[in-house]
């Protein structure tokens, strides 16, 4: 590596912690309990029809469509139904300076045709919690269920199998990415935030440490292609900048990191949405 990256403070490193399981307990709460057991029903009802038995078959749709109704009058506006959350982590370790050169050789190997090496090296120029949802087209999966009791009741047992599958496949997949590096730099800037409203005299230099920390991640999620990195990073360096020069002279640091503070929560709340996916370039 070009350098090091700074340490991070153990008080930040909770707080990340904490905000991370809170992203995720966020979507695990909207979990619907009725739809998950519509799904788990649909599968049961797909091995009734492998047996050929049509009056349990029959049975358990009814339940299906129960559960389903249930969940449609609660939220009647809602379209798609949580159903199950996965999270996974990928954390780059490097530098800027390592995510600077890494660039540079990515578009060297693509100008070679090495587009596959590019690829695996590319895979690697991230730093974010995943969040995974899985959710289920309420709008649109009563009527997909509805339409396999005709088969059912005629005993065409492999064409409702198919449709049932078909059904399934129909699930949505949800992706909120939650970058790594403007989390981190959020919460050393809460931390900053917290220390300064203290009682007792404020050390500067934490103060200063905490900052540089923060402004080595926002550097790194910059770097790394977070966001719009030609706007969103301009106002927060603009505010380090402020405060840099605030804990370099004999002014108060009362409430100095409050501005900050706002704009990176604001900026945080952008992420915490479903990612549309890139659309892929065509040729004219």
């Amino acid at each position: 590596m070009a350098n090091e990256r700074m340490e991070e403070k153990k008080e930040v490193t909770q707080k990340v912690q904490e905000a991370k399981d809170k992203y995720v307990e966020q979507k695990d709460q909207k979990i619907s309990q009725e739809a998950v057991d519509a799904i788990n029903m649909v599968i049961d009802v797909i091995e009734h029809l492998k047996e050929k038995d049509k009056q349990k078959a029959l049975e358990t749709i009814e339940k299906v469509l129960g559960k389903l109704e249930v969940q449609v009058t609660r939220e009647p506006e809602l379209q798609l139904v949580p159903v199950n959350v996965q999270e996974q982590i990928i954390d780059f370790p490097g530098t800027v300076d390592d995510v600077t050169v890494a660039k540079k050789v990515v578009k060297e190997l693509i100008d070679e045709g090495e587009v596959q090496t590019a690829r695996d090296i590319m895979l690697n120029l991230a730093s974010e919690l995943d969040i995974i949802v899985t959710a289920l087209p309420i709008g649109s999966y009563p009527d997909v269920i509805k339409a396999v009791i005709p088969l059912i009741e005629a005993e065409k047992f492999d064409e409702a199998i198919a449709l049932l599958v078909e059904a399934l496949e129909t699930l949505v997949i949800e992706k909120i990415v939650i970058p790594l590096p403007i989390l981190r730099a959020e919460q050393a800037i809460n931390r900053a935030s917290e220390l300064t409203k203290e009682k007792e005299a404020t050390n500067k230099e934490e103060l200063k440490e905490l900052l540089a920390y923060a402004k080595e991640q926002l550097l790194l999620a910059q770097a790394l292609g977070y966001g719009k990195v030609k706007e969103d990073y301009k106002p927060l360096l603009e505010e380090i900048e402020k405060i840099e020069k605030i804990l370099g002279s004999e002014e108060s640091t009362k409430n100095i990191f409050e501005n900050l503070k706002a704009k990176l929560a604001a900026f945080m709340g952008g992420f915490n949405k479903a990612k549309a996916p890139t659309q892929m370039p065509k040729s004219e």
